[in-house]
């Protein structure tokens, strides 16, 4: 009884912080719909990068066989429930791109007029949503067929969905990643772009796992909190590395065009940023999971993944919000009021669907021959 009340107390109290948030998110609306929409923007790319970013660790551990994952498949398919929800909150991006994009107003560069125009960017952003729910329906319908007992033909199914589902993943993430994020400066590009926020979002799903294998009645074994923190260590690794590789290409180059993306980032407050990403990010919890009992350790993993998924935030703060708003404390208000609805909205939406659990379906399935 006691577990219920805390539990309601909880419930209603985060009903209270989001609604607060929301307030704050329609009072700015008053104020300037330019932050409003650029801190949306922030929230809603961090967000969607995290969900695809287990969509696609699902689609991994299948074309591996990873039994690790078998404890956190059943969380992990859940947190997809929120893909329908953030495309129907992505139509707020789609109005407000006179206020994002500045090649709306201004003719784009030479070149890529016929890519960055309104109709084509509407029609690409609703392609994109239509793969990944797509994606999502089809394992879940496959985990639907694998609880009536079909585990041979279910193997099979999740193998050719995720063999073909990784390549369009990563193809309309890029996408995505060009029209969201690197499009807001149309004068410059990066063929690595897309790649770099592919890996940001691998990180931040990864650290929501090691957050969900740690808590809950539905937590993994030790083999689980520790597979997830050597992928941790991998794909920092692989996120540092990408971040890298652009910066001293550019830099190596020295082309005006290209460098200019750089000098508000690496400089001021900015640049003060850019180190604690370097360091929190990278530096900090490498050295943390380099040590094998740490590594083992659910509350330390927990809390690496609580780490990374906070500095997934910034960092996409950090892509988006240069030369496009002021940083003022009004800002930053506003900033976590879209970050706390944003989020809000993606866990409650999927909670509103009776999950249904499929008796044969609670481990990941053995190759099939």
């Amino acid at each position: 009884m006691t577990r219920v009340a805390t539990t309601g107390g909880r419930a209603l109290q985060y009903r209270i912080v989001g609604a607060l948030a929301l307030a704050i998110a329609i009072i700015a609306l008053f104020v300037n719909v330019h932050v409003v929409a650029a801190t949306f923007l922030v929230a809603y790319a961090a967000a969607v990068s995290v969900i695809l970013g287990i969509l696609a660790t699902i689609m991994i551990a299948h074309l591996t066989t990873a039994t690790w994952f078998g404890p956190l498949r059943w969380r992990a398919l859940r947190a997809l429930d929120a893909l329908p929800v953030l495309a129907v909150l992505g139509v707020l991006i789609l109005l407000a791109i006179p206020s994002l994009y500045p090649w709306v107003s201004a003719a784009p560069p030479s070149g890529v007029s016929r890519y960055l125009n309104v109709p084509f960017f509407i029609v690409r952003f609703i392609v994109c949503w239509a793969i990944w729910i797509g994606l999502a329906h089809a394992l879940r319908s496959t985990m639907r067929l694998e609880g009536e007992g079909d585990i041979a033909r279910a193997t099979k199914r999740y193998r050719r969905i995720s063999a073909l589902g990784l390549i369009l993943l990563g193809l309309t993430m890029t996408i995505a990643a060009f029209d969201w994020l690197m499009s807001l400066s149309p004068e410059w590009y990066s063929t690595i772009y897309g790649v770099y926020w592919f890996a940001g979002g691998l990180v931040g799903a990864l650290s929501l796992l090691a957050v969900l294998a740690s808590t809950g009645s539905g937590a993994g074994g030790t083999d689980s909190v520790h597979a997830i923190a050597k992928l941790l260590l991998t794909f920092i690794l692989f996120w540092v590395y990408i971040g890298f590789s652009q910066y001293i290409v550019i830099w190596s180059g020295g082309i005006p065009r290209e460098v200019t993306w750089y000098v508000p980032r690496t400089h001021g407050g900015w640049g003060g940023l850019a180190a604690l990403l370097l360091f929190g990010n990278f530096a900090f919890p490498f050295l943390i999971l380099l040590i094998e009992p740490l590594k083992r350790s659910r509350s330390v993993v927990a809390a690496v993944g609580v780490l990374l998924l906070a500095l997934h935030y910034l960092d996409t703060f950090w892509l988006v919000m240069p030369g496009l708003v002021s940083i003022t404390w009004w800002t930053i208000i506003v900033a976590a009021a879209a970050l706390v609805v944003v989020a809000w909205i993606t866990i409650a939406g999927p909670s509103l669907r009776r999950p249904r659990v499929w008796r044969n379906a609670t481990r990941l399935p053995e190759g099939a021959s």
